[in-house]
Order: structure tokens, then C-alpha cells, then sequence
């Protein structure tokens, strides 16, 4: 037997079905709309990595709409520039932009989609333009409204028009009658020599329904075994999911640091520490953000902490923790593993937690 791949493919597959639909003209015109824009050209280097750390796309906000972005970070680690592209998503929304039309962070910050960030620059430069942007335009131009005032004469000559259009249209309804009462007289006369021949095929007819009926009944009980088969399928797949859920849990609980036995692991471990450090002040400095952001709804909040944590952990490991916290019925040691190994943003978390249970 012929073993058969996985449906969904592989990751290099589908980032080269991606790669296929990116257009470089497109790219190139957004390039130049956008230094045209902030009045300054691009780092030599690719177009993606130019926009990678959200500062041009911060600095493109605020000429579009001054004071959208107060402050963003110019320089730093990478959770502080990942911090300007969420910057930027939240004032693209609030320019006008939807969901749909935003890119994730990972489609930038890793290159996952970087078609989708150039067609959400190109819907930014529609919004502009229906905003009356003062400044160079992105695309086609956009259309501009067409109103017809007609006099009082005009409108009358109108009305006019249409009675006679219901008065031609009146008289040709009643002669199509005529038509069709006199086609019906002459079927109705050549219909009846044909009811004895019908009444001779009525028993071959009804032998021909039961037959039907007959095969109906046993392809509904095919139907059945093939439902029940599927509903097996589903329950061993759902079964499997739990138990992988539970496996990467026990793996969590099990997981330990690396012993010091060196000064490379010492400068390893410093190193180490530096970032959690760093990590751990972003996560203070979002929650603070969101403490005094009284114009963000709570889903809009709620978005920002699961992409602020995906950034970070990834969307499973991030479900996995989520599912430990909440469903633990012992008492839980945020200096044990797993908790102890996510200390620098298990506030967010905690944070993320709490509003999702409208606390």
C-alpha cells in the first residue's frame, strides 16, 4: 500500500506558495509612496528588512495622522522593536483599516507574508485618499462622486415617458393572453387521446417507484455506517490532541536549567538572564500601556497580550500554559517549572487571563 502525505503539506510548500504571489512592482511602488511620505529613503537592503522594525511604518502613521503614534521605540531588542509593528496595527485600525486588511506580527517581523504587509500599506493609501490626504497618492485614484440635479421640466418630461412605456407594456400583456388562452385550448385537445396510453403505463410506473424506494433505503443505510465510521475518526483524532496536550505538559514539568560547570556557561547564563530582564520590563512597560489606554476596547486588549505572548512562546506553548494554569487542581509555585521558566511574562498571562474572564 502507497503511503499518502500529510493534506495540509509542508511549511517550505506553503511559504513558497506565498513567495509565488509577491509582486515586486508592488513592493517597489509602495517604497516609493512611502519615502515620498516621511521624506526619507529607505536603508540600503531589502524592502522587507527596511520595514522590519516598525520605524518607518511608525513614522508613516504619524504623517498621515499626526500624534497616532506618540512614542515608539527607535533602537533596542526585538521585543521593544516587535512593540512598534503592534503600534502601528492598533493606528492603522483606528485610521480606518480592518482586520482584514492588517498583517500579523509575524508576517513582517519573520517574513512569513510579506504580500500581506504590501497590500496592507496599499489599502492604508486608499484610506488616505478618502480621507483627503494632502500628499502623494498609493494606487489608482479614487473616484469621486457624481451628483445629477434635474430641473423641475426634466422630471415632469420623465413621468410622462414612463406612462406611456405602461401603457405599451398593458397592451402587449393582454395579447400574450389571447396567445396562451388559445394555446392551451388546442393541448388540452391533444392531450386527451394520450390519458388511456398514461393509465396503460401506470402499473409500470408505480413498479418503478417502489424499486427506487427500495435502493433510497439502502444507500441511506450506507449514509449511516459511513457517518458512524467519520464520528469514530473524529473521537480517536480528538483523543490524540489530549494526549499530546498532556505529554508537552508532563515535558514542561520536567524541564530543568543547565548546570554551571564553566565560565562560557556562566557568560551563557548572564547573557540569559539580561534578556529575561529585558523581556520582563517590556511586560510591565504593555501592562502599564494598557492600565491607562481608556479608548481600547477590551477585545483590542485582549489582542494585543495574545500577540505580544505569540511573538514570544508561539500560539501551542502559549495554549499549554494557559491550559496548566486554569486547570490545575493543586496549588501552583511560580518558582517551579513550568512557571519559573516564563517568570519575565507570566504577568501578562496572569493579565491576559483576567480579562478574558471579564475581571
Amino acid at each position: 500500500m502507497s503511503h499518502v502525505g500529510p493534506a495540509y503539506g509542508s511549511l517550505a510548500a506553503n511559504q513558497a506558495k506565498i513567495a509565488a504571489k509577491r509582486d515586486p512592482n508592488l513592493d517597489r511602488g509602495v517604497q516609493e509612496w512611502v519615502e515620498a511620505i516621511i521624506g526619507e529613503k529607505f536603508p540600503s537592503g531589502p524592502y522587507e528588512d527596511a520595514l522590519k522594525d516598525g520605524v518607518i511604518l511608525c513614522k508613516l502613521m504619524n504623517k498621515l495622522q499626526p500624534g497616532a503614534i506618540p512614542k515608539f521605540a527607535t533602537s533596542g531588542g526585538s521585543f521593544k522593536l516587535r512593540e512598534n509593528i503592534s503600534l502601528f496595527q492598533n493606528a492603522a485600525r483606528a485610521y480606518g483599516l480592518s482586520d482584514a486588511e492588517l498583517f500579523q506580527t509575524i508576517d513582517l517581523f519573520e517574513k512569513h507574508n510579506i504580500p500581506q504587509v504590501t497590500q496592507c500599506i496599499f489599502a492604508l493609501g486608499r484610506t488616505a485618499q478618502k480621507k483627503k490626504f494632502n500628499g502623494p497618492t498609493l494606487g489608482p485614484k479614487m473616484s469621486d462622486a457624481n451628483v445629477r440635479d434635474f430641473t423641475e421640466e426634466q422630471l415632469r418630461a420623465g413621468q410622462s415617458t414612463l406612462g406611456l412605456l405602461n401603457e405599451g407594456m398593458t397592451k402587449g400583456t393582454q395579447s400574450k393572453s389571447e396567445n396562451i388562452s388559445s394555446i392551451s385550448k388546442h393541448q388540452s385537445q391533444v392531450e386527451k387521446p394520450q390519458i388511456r396510453e398514461k393509465n396503460g403505463n401506470r402499473s409500470t410506473y408505480t413498479e418503478a417507484i417502489r424499486a427506487s424506494s427500495e435502493l433510497s433505503d439502502s444507500s441511506i443505510v450506507c449514509d449511516d455506517r459511513q457517518r458512524s465510521h467519520s464520528r469514530q475518526r473524529r473521537s480517536q483524532q480528538r483523543t490524540l490532541s489530549s494526549s499530546s496536550v498532556e505529554n508537552l505538559l508532563t515535558n514542561l514539568h520536567n524541564i530543568q536549567l543547565p548546570p554551571l560547570v564553566s565560565s562560557s556557561s556562566l557568560s551563557s547564563l548572564h547573557s540569559h538572564m539580561n534578556e529575561q530582564q529585558e523581556e520582563h520590563e517590556i511586560s510591565l512597560q504593555l501592562l502599564v500601556d494598557l492600565a491607562r489606554d481608556t479608548n481600547s476596547t477590551r477585545i483590542n486588549k485582549l489582542n494585543r497580550l495574545y500577540s505580544f505572548l505569540e511573538d514570544s512562546i508561539g500560539m501551542v506553548e502559549l495554549r499549554s500554559l494557559l491550559n496548566f494554569i486554569k486547570s490545575s487542581s493543586s496549588e501552583i509555585n511560580i518558582n517551579e517549572p513550568p512557571l519559573n521558566l516564563y517568570s519575565s511574562i507570566l504577568p501578562i498571562i496572569i493579565a491576559l487571563i483576567l480579562l478574558e474572564n471579564d475581571i
